[in-house]
């Protein structure tokens, strides 16, 4: 298996994943009941939905990062390149 087939596999997973979890704690915080029996929603499962939430929502993002994080990094060196030419430009200028 190649490098990339590996990568696209791990991040299509954690994608597919995160938009379950997220779904599911929708469905939590939608129903709030704990069983079929309750008639009153359970704030524990509440709290448990919103965490849920979260947490699918950093298995998507993870996913997505993961997936294009050469194309990021590649970005990110080379705002923080121009940033660097900026602020030594600007220093050469105080000085004269």
């Amino acid at each position: 298996m190649t490098k990339t087939t590996k990568k696209k596999i791990i991040s299509s997973s954690l994608i597919i994943s995160g938009i379950l979890v997220l779904i599911a704690g929708i469905i939590m915080v939608q129903t709030g009941f704990a069983t079929l029996d309750d008639t009153e929603p359970r704030v524990g499962l509440y709290i448990g939905g919103i965490f849920t939430i979260i947490g699918g929502a950093f298995l998507t993002v993870g996913g997505m990062i993961y997936l294009n994080f050469d194309g990021l990094k590649q970005k990110a060196l080379r705002n923080a390149g121009k940033i660097a030419d900026a602020i030594d430009e600007e220093r050469k200028q105080e000085k004269v």
